[in-house]
């Protein structure tokens, strides 16, 4: 049999001819265009998980320098302990971050021998402590919400 022979047997005789104005296929069924759509339907995930990314790293940095801030307030407190406008302004000195001496906060506490807490100035309390902490507000870039870090410090003063 010749391939006109089998066409004619398959179409029943009749010749087939191709339309290209009729659509053959559903339009569900056609992949043109797919990886474009799924690339478009998954770009915003992708950039709002790596926005995020950036952000907490922010965050971290922050807190990082808040921490080393709050280290050189302790250094300063080694110095003199009683002054804690000047261990403030250390702190502040400290960092280029947006803080001031109101987000300083200087804690005093005792202990004895036992390592127990003892009021300060008691004959009890031997140890002296300075606890310095700073805190700021950061504000997070999707949500536009803002969160609170912070970081101390604390060093034996006596």
């Amino acid at each position: 049999m010749t391939n006109k022979k089998i066409h004619a047997a398959l179409h029943g005789g009749r010749r087939s001819y191709r339309r290209p104005w009729v659509q053959t296929k559903s339009v569900w069924a056609c992949q043109r265009g797919a990886g474009a759509l799924e690339f478009a339907l998954l770009i915003p995930v992708l950039a709002a998980l790596v926005t995020g990314l950036g952000n907490y790293g922010l965050a971290m940095l922050e807190k990082m320098e808040l921490t080393s801030a709050a280290r050189a307030g302790a250094q300063y407190a080694l110095l003199d302990a009683s002054n804690t406008s000047a261990i403030a302004t250390a702190v502040v000195n400290a960092t280029n971050l947006s803080i001031t001496t109101s987000d300083v906060t200087t804690t005093a506490f005792c202990t004895d021998d036992s390592n127990d807490d003892a009021t300060c100035g008691d004959s009890d309390a031997t140890r002296t402590y300075m606890t310095v902490s700073v805190s700021e507000d950061f504000t997070l870039l999707l949500l536009g919400t803002s969160i609170t870090l912070s970081g101390s410090a604390t060093v034996r003063t006596n």
